[in-house]
């Protein structure tokens, strides 16, 4: 039983209550931290990490200009800084004689830095828009101009296939449809915000008469470094970066704790300068002691002082009223001399003995016995 109350009197003061404190404060502050790791590393994937590919679906303009031409916004996903990127242009052709019988043609490529309201309007087609008065009105940031041509198929090796897939081209006429991918520029990279394009403008310099089923623009990422690691072991660097930012605000919270602690805690300035002798820094905190007892239970605290107190009050009686009875015992001359003579030995002794107790732990008794020993006399 005695160990319960011991062991209840531990766990409930106030020490292990403010340590109980203490730890709950810092673990919901671990998880809220950890649960801030976590996004954080999230935002940093999504801001740092590229798409590998990104397609923007291009809409060829016909009849506005000499050449069909389109713009391909590059907002939304948008090209990462410092990042280096293949563009190719994507046609799907059928293989009909105004194809076929183009030969080589050009494709030109400019990367332009434009307003989202102005290359929104014009890809969407909404807008029939001259390539000459749109290029200078832009500010271009690069340019490229690359060759095409439709693939060559064999004469007889085409009539063959017809016939042999004779139903399935009937069924899906589009089916003869070629897709021809001619690749603008390799290797372009943007190293500040200001060099990042916004749109892509596109030319086929094939004249009105080119026919395209459809058409995009796709950007490449050529991965490298961190950002491969990050995109091919996505779970495992997740992870590992939620961790060390982890390890890292916990470690900033905890210096931050210290700081804290260290300004708001008490130097004790009221006692600063003052020197207490042996003893007298115990009484201070026994006094302290006694009123926090106090404050805690008055009623054991008036008990205990009186407790306390009622044993140095009777010694006070006991020493001082066998003084008071010699004071007043009238003593004859006879009587007074004999007495005289008694008390001069033994006062002799008990001065000797009083001088050699000087700075020792020695209590004298003698005087009190002699005290008490006359008054019993003087009675009888």
């Amino acid at each position: 039983m005695e160990t319960l109350e011991e062991t209840a009197r531990v766990i409930t003061s106030k020490p292990a209550q403010r340590a109980a404190v203490n730890v709950a404060l810092l673990v919901s502050s671990a998880v809220t931290l950890f649960g801030l790791a976590s996004l954080a590393t999230a935002l940093f994937f999504q801001n740092f990490v590229p798409d590998q590919f990104i397609t923007t679906p291009l809409y060829l303009q016909y009849q506005s200009g000499t050449n069909p031409h389109g713009v391909a916004p590059l907002t939304y996903p948008s090209p990462k800084l410092q990042q280096d990127y293949d563009i190719s242009l994507s046609l799907s052709m059928p293989r009909s004689p105004p194809n076929t019988e183009r030969g080589n043609f050009m494709v030109s490529l400019y990367l332009v830095k434009d307003s989202v309201n102005d290359y929104k309007s014009d890809s969407n087609g909404r807008k029939a828009l001259d390539d000459r008065h749109y290029l200078e009105a832009k500010k271009v940031l690069f340019k490229a101009r690359r060759p095409a041509l439709m693939p060559y198929e064999d004469p007889i090796l085409s009539v063959a296939k017809r016939v042999l897939f004779m139903g399935y081209y009937l069924l899906l006429p589009r089916s003869q449809a070629r897709s021809l991918t001619v690749e603008l520029a390799e290797r372009v990279s943007f190293d500040k915000s200001a060099l990042q394009p916004t749109a892509a403008f596109i030319e086929i310099e094939a004249g009105q008469d080119i026919q395209i089923y459809s058409a995009s623009l796709t950007l490449t990422a050529q991965l490298r470094g961190l950002r491969w690691l990050m995109f091919h072991y996505r779970l495992i660097t997740y992870m590992t970066f939620t961790f060390l930012f982890w390890v890292c605000e916990v470690l900033f919270m905890c210096l931050a704790w210290a700081i804290w602690s260290a300004t708001t805690t008490p130097q004790g300035g009221r006692n600063k300068g003052i020197t207490f002798r042996d003893g007298e820094g115990d009484d201070i905190d026994d006094e302290h002691d006694d009123h926090s007892d106090r404050t805690a239970d008055p009623v054991a605290h008036a008990r205990h002082a009186r407790i306390k107190r009622e044993p140095e009050v009777k010694k006070e009686e006991e020493d001082e009223e066998p003084q008071r009875l010699i004071s007043n015992i009238p003593m004859g001359e006879a009587e007074a001399d004999d007495e005289d003579g008694f008390d001069d030995g033994n006062v002799v002794d008990g001065s000797n003995r009083s001088d050699s107790g000087i700075g020792t732990s020695y209590k004298e008794e003698g005087s009190e016995s002699l005290r008490r020993r006359a008054s019993r006399d003087t009675l009888e």
